[in-house]
């Protein structure tokens, strides 16, 4: 790179303008001084052997074209400057837009008091949502712009250069309403199944499998007839007024009507494995106290909730 391009060059060559000698400005620069003599012989030739010094004195005065040039490198460095004070600034201020990509059930069932509550603390802070249903690889493509933060499924093995935060487990349980199995009966076995109607959440966000594990053993799922539904909160509404048996349904989306017996589990020890539950950003945006805030506080608010959905399976399940 040309040396007059180079903005660390203009700094050396103000401090030696300003102190008067290269041995006087090396200790400030934190250089030595046969360092910084090279730095301004080099700015010399790159600015075509303008001579920046006149060095027939002692103490290095500057030509004309030298008093010319530190005019010029003083207003670079203060513009510079004031560019890093900006930019610290708005990184670490609670002013800006945050645009997160949310998936629709958790957005409508638990984080609309959170989100509430966040725009309440930090009014300057702009909260932009969008509903995300895409699967992997992620995607901060949105119709609202450029998402700040994603949350979803993961982990993302394509794009490497984004930060992918883990913030817990997803897990997933067959259940069915007492009003559906009063009226068709509890299936004992898999393949009893195919005598029952299924509840089947269908989307790009975690994609479906008929497929269920119990240990080491894993068999497919055949219903006698299907009701498929892309939105998680439509196939448990479907389930809680008797459709059918709900096929790997989150029970961070099931819990609640577990607790309040509205759903019970159905062969609950055949199981859809678990999915990661992962937050996606990039480490521009990370650099934003905004977005490190609003990170922190939703782990804080959906990590407990996340536990109490657990432990409600978990007791349900024996």
């Amino acid at each position: 790179m040309k040396r007059d391009l180079n903005l660390e060059s203009w700094k050396v060559f103000a401090a030696v303008a300003e102190a008067g000698s290269i041995s006087a400005a090396a200790p400030k620069l934190g250089i030595d001084p046969p360092s910084a003599s090279r730095v301004i012989s080099a700015l010399e030739k790159s600015l075509g052997g303008v001579p920046l010094f006149d060095r027939s004195s002692h103490r290095m005065a500057l030509t004309e074209n030298g008093r010319m040039a530190l005019e010029a490198a003083k207003g670079m460095l203060s513009i510079h400057d004031m560019l890093l004070r900006n930019l610290e600034a708005k990184t670490s201020s609670m002013v800006g837009p945050i645009r997160v990509g949310v998936p629709p059930a958790l957005l409508q069932s638990f984080l609309m008091p959170f989100l509430v509550g966040f725009a309440k603390k930090y009014p300057e802070v702009q909260l932009d949502l969008a509903e995300y249903t895409a699967g992997l690889p992620v995607s901060f493509d949105s119709k609202q712009g450029k998402l700040d933060l994603v949350i979803a499924y993961g982990p993302d093995p394509v794009h490497e250069n984004y930060v992918q935060i883990h913030y817990g487990t997803g897990h997933f349980l067959n259940c069915a309403s007492p009003v559906y199995l009063a009226r068709h009966g509890v299936p004992r076995s898999i393949e009893e199944l195919s005598r029952h109607t299924g509840v089947v959440f269908n989307s790009p966000l975690r994609g479906v499998s008929t497929r269920l594990k119990r240990g080491t053993e894993e068999k497919e799922v055949r219903f006698q007839r299907e009701f498929d539904f892309s939105s998680a909160l439509s196939a448990k509404s479907a389930a809680v007024i008797g459709a059918g048996i709900a096929l790997g349904m989150a029970d961070l989306h099931c819990y609640r009507e577990l607790q309040k017996g509205e759903l019970v589990p159905v062969l609950p020890d055949w199981l859809f494995p678990d999915e990661e539950l992962y937050m996606y950003t990039t480490p521009e945006a990370l650099r934003l106290a905004r977005v490190k805030t609003f990170i922190r506080e939703y782990r804080e608010t959906i990590e407990p909730i996340l536990e109490e959905s657990r432990r409600t399976t978990l007791s349900l399940l024996g």
